[in-house]
């Protein structure tokens, strides 16, 4: 069993391979569960899945702009060749935004150098200086020194491009974020879920410290240490409203429908939940 998102991680295997222990909790876990069997499409690209629904249902609030935590503190993908086209277009405009191209000229290369850089280096930067220099992702930046955002993201928003925009040009596993997905070895089947008090033991991201899907966090000293403003108390919506879109765009209209219809069958949303449009993957700095 593979870590679906990781699979374009630099590191390879090293961080995509599921640990023996991990796969045994979540077979376990999906063969006891209830969920529903899907299509998904990705990329263009279209698998069977068994998505464990009840999770989405579960609260959720993406106030990014009221985080500090570093939700982009490495480089988790290597860029696809539309996303280097799209910064190499946008380039004053990107580096406005993260100062890469400063950085590197500062350091004694070329905009020539830097254009080939973003090019053909695996994370549009050269390898030496990936944790050196940039000790974030490379396409993340910090809008007044505090929340740490997408440049990639801010930069379709201010070209006018909605969530397929946005969903085109990030790399896949920081559009679908906190979603886990597992796989087969050859892909033949996906197995979706969000971390949670039962699924926290298997899945790489912890719930437990993470205030956009964990409202108790959220609401905790802990977390209002590092976060003074806090998350809006009314801004939790369950998962399946807050990244309607995401879901629609990101994994295909027929996986959010499935989702939905059985959320809605099951009790588990209403339908007045959906009356809410606002989605924060359409919102800017």
């Amino acid at each position: 069993m593979i870590y679906f998102l990781f699979l374009n991680h630099p590191k390879g295997e090293e961080l995509y391979s599921v640990p023996h222990e991990r796969e045994e909790m979540a077979r376990r876990y999906f063969k006891n569960t209830d969920t529903i069997e899907t299509e998904v499409s990705i990329k263009g690209k279209t698998y069977s899945a068994i998505v464990d629904y009840g999770v989405f249902s579960n609260l959720s609030n993406f106030d990014c702009f009221n985080c500090q935590d570093h939700c982009c503190a490495d480089n988790p993908s290597k860029y696809e060749p539309q996303t280097r086209k799209f910064v190499l277009d946008n380039l004053e405009d990107y580096n406005s935004l993260t100062r890469n191209v400063d950085i590197l000229m500062d350091l004694g290369y070329s905009i020539e150098e830097i254009k080939e850089s973003i090019l053909s280096d695996e994370l549009m930067i050269p390898a030496e200086h990936v944790e050196e220099e940039i000790s974030l992702c490379t396409c993340s930046f910090k809008p007044d020194n505090s929340s740490t955002i997408c440049a990639l993201h801010s930069l379709c928003l201010d070209k006018g491009m909605g969530t397929e925009g946005v969903l085109e040009y990030k790399p896949v596993i920081c559009s679908l974020w906190p979603m886990e997905i597992f796989a087969e070895d050859d892909l033949s089947t996906l197995y979706i879920t969000l971390p949670d008090d039962l699924t926290n033991g298997f899945v790489i991201e912890d719930y437990y410290s993470n205030a956009c899907i964990n409202r108790e966090y959220g609401d905790s000293p802990q977390f209002r240490r590092m976060n003074p403003d806090g998350f809006d108390k009314d801004g939790y919506r369950p998962f399946i409203v807050s990244y309607a879109d995401t879901i629609r765009y990101g994994l295909g209209e027929r996986c959010y429908t499935d989702i939905r219809d059985s959320l809605l069958e099951d009790g588990l949303v209403s339908k007045q939940d959906f009356t809410s449009t606002s989605q924060q993957i359409n919102k800017n700095f």
